[in-house]
Formats: C-alpha cells, sequence, structure tokens
C-alpha cells in the first residue's frame, strides 16, 4: 500500500484522499454519474426540445459524450490500475489523477459553455493526457506497458476532434463522416472487449468455478482466440467502413459466429455467481451487435442499423464495463460476493439495453421502448453510483471490496 492510500484508509476525513487513492475510483465514479445523468438529458432533448448542445445537434451530442465521454472514462481507470499494479505503488499520485480527473470533467461541462474551438481542445486534452501517463508507468520499474492504452486513447483523441469537427457541419458528408466517427468509437470499445476481456473472462470464470469444477474450466488462450480476435478487427472495420456493404454481412456474420464459439469456450453455462455471468453477457452482447450487423449489412436489410449499432454501444460496451467497474471496485479486491444493489444494477443495464435495442424494430413503440431502455439503462449506473460512494457518506476512508 502507498503512503497515500495508508493516510487515507486511517483518515477517512480526507476525501480527496479516499477519492484519488485507487486510479480506477475517480473515473468509475465519474463515469457512473455521468452515464447515469447524460441519457436522461438527452431523453428529454430528444423528446421535448431538440436543440444544439455543445454547438452539435442534440444527437451527435448524446453519441460523442457517450462514445467519446464515457468511454475513455471506463477505459482510463482500468487500464490505469493494471499498468500501476506493478511498480510497488497501489495508486498514482494524487496530483495526477486529480488532473487526469479535471481534465476529464472539464471536457464533458466546458464545451456547453465556451467557444467550439475552446470546447473542442479541451475536450481532447484528457486522451492525450492518459496516453501520456500510460507511457510514463511503462518506464518505470515494474510498470507494464498499456499496448492497447497507448495505442486506442490517441485514436479516440483524433476520432473524437474529427466527430466534433463534422458534427458542426450540415452537409451530407459532415453526416455521414459523423456516422462513421461514432462507428469508429464504438469499434474501439468493441475492440478492446475482444482483446482485453477475451483473457479477463477466462481468467475470472477460472476463478469462480474453482475446484468444484473439475477439468471442465474455460479453454486456455490459444491461436484460436487469435483467430476470434482477427475476425472481430474485420469486422467491426467493415462495419465501421462499409455499414451496408455486403462484404460486412460476411465479415460481421462470421465474426459473431466465431466469437461464439469462443464464449462457449469459457463455460460461462456453468456459472451460478451473476457478477461473473456478467462478463459473459457482456461478451454475449458483442455477438448480437455483430450478428445484427450483419443481417443489417444484408441484401434485404432484415433490421435496422439502429439496432446494431444500440447493440453494440448500451449493450457490450455498457454491461461489459459496467460488469468489470463492479468486479475491480466492489467484489474483486475484497474476495466477497456483490451486494443486491449491484446484482440489480447488472439486471437493470441488461433489460435496459434490451429495451433499447429493440425500439427501432417497431415504429409504433419506438418511444415507449426508447423511454424504458434509456430509465433502466441509466438507473443501473446511478444505483452503481450510488454503491461507490456510500462509504464517504457512512463515514469510511475507503470503499468495500477496494
Amino acid at each position: 500500500m502507498s503512503a497515500l492510500s495508508a493516510a487515507a484508509a486511517a483518515d477517512p476525513g480526507r476525501r480527496s484522499g479516499w477519492f484519488f487513492a485507487t486510479p480506477f475510483r475517480p473515473f468509475f465514479i465519474g463515469a457512473s454519474l455521468f452515464a447515469a445523468s447524460a441519457v436522461p438529458v438527452w431523453l428529454w432533448l430528444y423528446l421535448v426540445e431538440p436543440v444544439e448542445v455543445a454547438g452539435m445537434p442534440a444527437l451527435e451530442w448524446h453519441a460523442h459524450e457517450m462514445v467519446f465521454g464515457y468511454l475513455p472514462a471506463v477505459m482510463a481507470g482500468y487500464l490505469l490500475s493494471l499498468a500501476a499494479k506493478g511498480t510497488g505503488e497501489s495508486a498514482l499520485p494524487e496530483r495526477s489523477l486529480a488532473l487526469l480527473f479535471v481534465l476529464w470533467t472539464a471536457g464533458r461541462l466546458l464545451p456547453l459553455v465556451v467557444p467550439f474551438a475552446i470546447g473542442t481542445a479541451v475536450d481532447i486534452l484528457f486522451p492525450l493526457a492518459v496516453a501520456g501517463l500510460l507511457l510514463q508507468l511503462s518506464r518505470l520499474p515494474g510498470g507494464r506497458q498499456s499496448k492497447h492504452g497507448l495505442v486506442l486513447f490517441p485514436l479516440l483523441a483524433g476520432a473524437s476532434l474529427a466527430h466534433r469537427v463534422f458534427a458542426f457541419g450540415d452537409g451530407p458528408l459532415d453526416y455521414e463522416m459523423t456516422a462513421l466517427l461514432s462507428r469508429l468509437g464504438i469499434a474501439v470499445g468493441a475492440l478492446l472487449i475482444g482483446a482485453v476481456g477475451g483473457r479477463l473472462v477466462p481468467e475470472f470464470t477460472r476463478l469462480a468455478l474453482g475446484e468444484e469444477a473439475g477439468g471442465r474450466v474455460p479453454e486456455p488462450y490459444r491461436r484460436f482466440d487469435l483467430i476470434a480476435l482477427l475476425s472481430l478487427s474485420a469486422g467491426l472495420v467493415a462495419w465501421v467502413l462499409v455499414p451496408s456493404h455486403p462484404l460486412t454481412f460476411v465479415l460481421a456474420g462470421s465474426a459473431g459466429l466465431i466469437n461464439l464459439a469462443r464464449l462457449v469456450r469459457w463455460r460461462g453455462f456453468l456459472l451460478g455467481d451473476l457478477p461473473t455471468l456478467a462478463l459473459h453477457g457482456g461478451y454475449l452482447w458483442l455477438i448480437v451487435g455483430l450478428c445484427l450487423a450483419a443481417l443489417a449489412a444484408s441484401p434485404a436489410s432484415l433490421v435496422p442499423a439502429d439496432a446494431a449499432l444500440h447493440a453494440l454501444s448500451a449493450g457490450a460496451i455498457g454491461t461489459m464495463t459496467l460488469a468489470v467497474m463492479a468486479r475491480l471496485a466492489v467484489s474483486a479486491e475484497a474476495g466477497r460476493p456483490a451486494g443486491k444493489a449491484v446484482r440489480l444494477a447488472i439486471v437493470l443495464v441488461h433489460a435496459g439495453a434490451l429495451l433499447r435495442v429493440a425500439a427501432p424494430l417497431d415504429v409504433d413503440l419506438y418511444r415507449p421502448l426508447l423511454v424504458g431502455g434509456g430509465t433502466f439503462w441509466s438507473s443501473a449506473f446511478f444505483l452503481f453510483f450510488v454503491v461507490q460512494i456510500t462509504p464517504l457518506f457512512a463515514g469510511r476512508g475507503r470503499i468495500r471490496g477496494t
């Protein structure tokens, strides 16, 4: 334990020490609150008063904030914790984490009140700063090189910048590029699920099954996993660039089937532990998203493209990020089961994703399903936010399980 963590644990009144004592805590708490509030705001804008927000149409603001606001915060919390793990410190310096958190918060709030150019510049500082800190950590003795973070955060920064610029315009090319960049951001999250989740899910499944499973444990990481990851990459690239092309039908469909076989090899059907099973559920949403993307790209356009997009975003990214955050922030470090509130949040986020994906399938029920899905989904993150901050109001200096 670092001196900072020890001081925070010894002095419950030192709230800033508690908040920044662990790399994931500020970003998981911030991301949860943001997800819980941004979706209801978007629903209100869509249903009541569709105005411009931060220099962008309300729909593009919603897409931007969920893809380039929420997702990078969760990624930062997880990857920074992983990178710092081997350095001998349980936490990064408080000032570094505080600065990163301020940058992320500024990127969410300042574009609402400052000129477009300034807001855009502030927005991309956070992913670039995270990439710089990950690089710095990788050079420390025992530090881990986060190859995913070093590549994906600069990519997200560039995509975020371009998305804001094109969303500011109103021509046909602007609309097409904005949609493409939204898909690119979602694809980054989906690829991270395939790469990191591909090791995380079977590892936690193996731990959850324990000795009782005998030889029925997840298959070790082998060549098949590389094939699944390559197929996922090809399917996502096709979906980003040509979502309606027959090539996407073939590549995304193949990726869905191959990754379904990968998921079956992890033997989630043997689990009775909901928090671990939620990791499998998140990966299943990735497969559903790929299959829906294939059906949307089929010659008959069997499903709306919006269903595939939200299966990958609200479904795969939403459910998997909540499952990973819950595992890390509440369960894993304490070695105890998650509480009822976390279990309810897991159920709510899956229900919300299901309703949101179903919404474009029925025009008459679109609005009720949209509102219901958004309500369940955002409620899940608000509940998880409350779980994370409860120790503060209970007078404790640290979250249970962290």
